[in-house]
């Protein structure tokens, strides 16, 4: 049996699959980033919300964990944790990053990027990532990421960026949200960052309007520019998406790689279907 699990900071999906490729189990967890959370509180999530995972991977041959911040000593222990929890022969932690290029590009070259809460890139050589720009978070860096769009969407609302349509529009979307408890739930709150992704299905909703979709439009164009451009080969290889972001908002992101010549192949919502695949074709060979 092998174990997979691919851990963002909001949720982490498990697939437990048997030797002959069948699926044992699918659940899913609250997320976990192993650079702001200790390993205990996996230890309590797996017990207190999947106790059925739990009982049925004891004894697991082998766990392929990609998670958010999983790097440098942390993956160490989060391996370790792990191993002890499932009893593995073998514990692999790796970044999320290195999953969303499995998942995306295979065995194949390719440029692989995460555009969901937050965002993320890759050179992938078939193997290994070789590149990759730091994405710096949501303040710094993360364009095309949710939370950029709702920082940005915001800013554009309350400083006179969009009509006047679109601002009673938004305000009508979201009466409680002023200028105060908006810069309390960015400043002060715990996850501002999801905050500000929360307000993407306004975008969504509004994509026909032609300002709105010029909007997402840019911050696309920002993400391949300030992140994909930085990669010697990226317009020659296929560049692929991954993340929630990249799903609900596929047509305005091809439109941004036409724009500035990129040729973008997979787009997919969710890495852990293409994961297993992965898996079970690669069983045996040095992962």
């Amino acid at each position: 049996m092998i174990l997979i699990a691919d851990a963002g900071g909001t949720k982490i999906e498990w697939a437990l699959i048997d030797s002959d490729g069948t699926t044992l189990l699918r659940t899913s967890t609250r997320g976990h980033n192993a650079a702001h959370a200790d390993t205990q509180t996996l230890v309590d999530m797996l017990h207190d919300e999947a106790p059925a995972l739990y009982a049925e991977a004891q004894g697991v041959d082998e766990i392929f964990y990609y998670g958010a911040g999983c790097a440098g000593e942390r993956k160490v222990t989060v391996a370790k944790t792990l191993s002890e929890i499932f009893h593995a022969e073998t514990c692999h932690a790796e970044s999320d990053m290195l999953g969303a290029a499995q998942a995306l590009c295979g065995r194949n070259e390719g440029i692989a990027c995460i555009l969901g809460t937050g965002s993320n890139s890759c050179y992938y050589d078939g193997t290994k990532i070789t590149d990759h720009v730091s994405p710096l978070g949501f303040i710094l860096g993360d364009e095309g990421s949710g939370a950029v769009l709702g920082r940005r969407l915001i800013g554009m609302v309350f400083k006179g960026g969009f009509s006047k349509k679109i601002s009673d529009k938004f305000q009508w979307r979201f009466p409680e949200d002023d200028i105060s408890q908006i810069i309390t739930h960015v400043y002060r709150g715990e996850r501002p960052n999801a905050y500000l992704a929360s307000f993407v299905p306004f975008l969504s909703e509004n994509i026909s309007e032609k300002e709105i979709e010029d909007f997402v439009v840019g911050e696309f164009i920002r993400f391949f520019r300030f992140n994909v451009s930085a990669y010697p080969t990226a317009h020659s290889l296929p560049v692929h998406f991954t993340g929630s972001v990249a799903h609900h908002f596929a047509d305005q992101l091809r439109s941004a790689a036409v724009t500035l010549g990129y040729t973008i192949g997979n787009i997919l919502k969710n890495p852990m279907d293409s994961l297993i695949s992965f898996h079970l074709e690669n069983q045996g060979r040095n992962k």
